[in-house]
């Protein structure tokens, strides 16, 4: 159906000469002349005629298509009418220009083609302009060539237009790994995990759990990143946020620790003070020498007194021990490192002799790992409450092996629960054979060449800690290593238990 829509807009430039020079009003007709005064009127571009030289617009629809004559004439300000300018202009019928259909199909169409519907996005093709959702199968990866029609409301379909896709292959979007980390990027999968919700990464889109309080952070703004991996091992450009961090409320609680080490066990509840009676237990604390960071706590110091005391026959020292307090929100950071003295009914004191001994700390939730230079790790399985200042909270690790995180991660030896002796590198596994074995260093400690040697003094490879390193006979350190990865199985290792 068509119908006469044409409009015009028309735009004049009017000059007067011969007479006042303005002009004060204008108009314009179709075909036969109406007489001056009784046109269609002309308005001033700027809304008032007082110039020689205006601007008139006029909007006006033409009486029936086809040719007709358009005349133009002004008004000066003496009030006489000028000549009539006429100009011919072809009216048309112009098309109902809606979009009724699209259609669209692979590769470059001929008569014969086939073509697919492609139905507009709200339901309805009824405008001039219509956004379409095209539905089909897409072809091998490759370039191809895409073609698209249209057709109007007049039934006319328009030329195909065309273009050149590439088709990749569809990767499948698994998420495989995701991490965060505050301000400085520790490298990609260096990050802090974070673990699905529902315990399997298998989507390309998954929630993701991570708890972390800033603790560990200094006051002040800082950045949080985010990023994960795809199925094709490739980490994303992290997602960032930034965190203001408010200073935490630090406060002063009390721990009842209490550890047994199997190389010095005896057989009943008290361990073998041999490195004490000896005088080799080392006044300072040890463990910075090893490798260890301890922050304002290195190179703590202990007194004679302290190392002299032997009654009760429980409260003499046997050795030093590191303990670090680790946020259950984020166990692989480290709070807190202490290095304290482990007594023989397993009671651990401060430096100074105090037990319980106090810690001060952001109040919260932490894990307590215990250290030992020869002994495998441990840590507790469930994060211990240090929220309430001056509160005391009990860890027993010598009661019963289900405090300690993992299955086995300690020994039943005498009548306690004593970590693992036999670490003599410090790695954190017993092995008796192979690369990095424990075995060797007792060897290389007595002289390598001759394994009858004995060396005596305060050693990482004294495992049974009687202060003297022996690869044979009586009370030698080698044969504990070799117990406890299974005895009859030079070969097995046996691993500190970690999350």
């Amino acid at each position: 159906m068509r119908s006469l829509i044409t409009l015009l807009a028309f735009c004049v430039v009017g000059h007067l000469t011969g007479q006042t020079p303005a002009i004060v009003q204008a108009e314009c007709f179709w075909d036969g002349d109406p007489g001056p005064g009784n046109g269609i009127p002309l308005h001033a571009f700027d809304w008032a005629f007082q110039d020689p030289f205006e601007q008139g617009v006029v909007s006006s629809i033409p009486p029936t298509e086809g040719p007709h004559k358009l005349s133009v004439r002004m008004k000066g300000a003496d009030g006489i009418w000028g000549s009539t300018f006429s100009i011919v202009v072809d009216a048309i019928l112009m098309s109902d220009a809606r979009l009724v259909e699209s259609q669209m199909r692979w590769g470059v169409p001929d008569d014969s083609a086939s073509w697919a519907s492609i139905p507009p996005a709200d339901g309805n093709a009824d405008d001039v302009f219509e956004e379409f959702e095209p539905m089909f199968i897409v072809p091998p990866p490759g370039l191809h060539v895409f073609s698209g029609r249209m057709k109007g409301s007049d039934g006319t379909w328009g030329p195909p237009a065309r273009t050149i896709i590439e088709v990749v292959a569809k990767r499948e979007p698994l998420l495989t790994a995701a991490e965060y980390f505050w301000d400085q990027d520790p490298g990609e999968g260096n990050g802090i995990a974070m673990p699905p919700a529902d315990g399997t990464l298998n989507s390309g889109s998954e929630e993701l759990i991570a708890v972390d309080n800033g603790a560990l952070l200094a006051p002040g703004p800082h950045v949080l990143n985010v990023r994960v991996r795809d199925a094709e091992g490739v980490w994303g450009a992290p997602i960032r946020s930034v965190v203001h961090m408010d200073a935490p409320t630090t406060i002063s609680a009390q721990l009842d620790l209490r550890v047994a080490l199997q190389g010095c066990m005896g057989t009943g509840t008290l361990m073998n003070n041999t490195l004490r009676a000896q005088g080799l237990v080392p006044y300072e604390e040890p463990y910075t020498a090893l490798g260890y960071t301890l922050g304002n706590n290195a190179g703590t110091t202990t007194t004679p007194s302290v190392l002299n005391v032997v009654f009760p026959p429980g409260a003499a020292v046997v050795d030093w021990l590191l303990v670090e307090l680790r946020p259950s929100y984020a166990p692989a950071q480290v709070a807190m490192t202490i290095p304290l003295l482990l007594r023989r009914g397993g009671t651990v004191s401060d430096a100074s002799g105090a037990y319980p001994f106090n810690v001060s700390i952001p109040g919260g939730y932490y894990h307590v790992v215990v250290r030992h230079r020869n002994h495998l790790p441990i840590r507790t399985a469930d994060p211990v409450d240090l929220t309430q200042p001056g509160e005391m909270s009990l860890v027993d690790f010598t009661a019963t092996d289900h405090v300690t995180y993992g299955e086995n991660s300690t020994v039943l030896t005498g009548l306690l629960y004593c970590m693992w002796s036999g670490d003599a590198n410090g790695d954190g596994q017993l092995k008796y054979t192979g690369p990095n074995n424990d075995r060797d260093p007792l060897l290389i400690a007595i002289g390598g060449t001759t394994p009858n040697n004995t060396i005596t003094g305060y050693r990482s490879e004294d495992v049974n800690m009687d202060g003297a390193v022996k690869y044979t006979g009586a009370n030698n350190d080698r044969d504990p290593i070799l117990v406890n990865i299974g005895g009859t199985t030079p070969n097995n290792v046996r691993q500190a238990q970690w999350p």
